[in-house]
């Protein structure tokens, strides 16, 4: 089975047409990875869908790269 970095980085690829190869875990949403603030809801809502998990705009305000997206889905779902 994929990890959830596995599956946040296709899922990332996937929604935005970004190379899978460009999203590391390092990767900061805005400024490595250009999202906006469009794409970034893009995001959460298929990464609530995908991992069953519920993001809460005040949780939302604190995940500005891909491992802290990581870390707060393994620790909510």
């Amino acid at each position: 089975m994929a990890t959830t970095y596995e599956r946040v980085q296709k899922l990332i690829s996937k929604t935005l047409s970004i190379n899978i190869d460009d999203i590391k875990q390092d990767s900061h949403f805005f400024d490595n990875l250009n999202f906006d603030s469009l794409d970034a809801i893009e995001i959460v809502m298929n990464v609530e869908e995908e991992f069953d998990v519920e993001i809460l705009d005040d949780d939302v305000d604190g995940i500005l790269t891909v491992q802290q997206l990581i870390t707060f889905i393994d620790e909510n779902s």
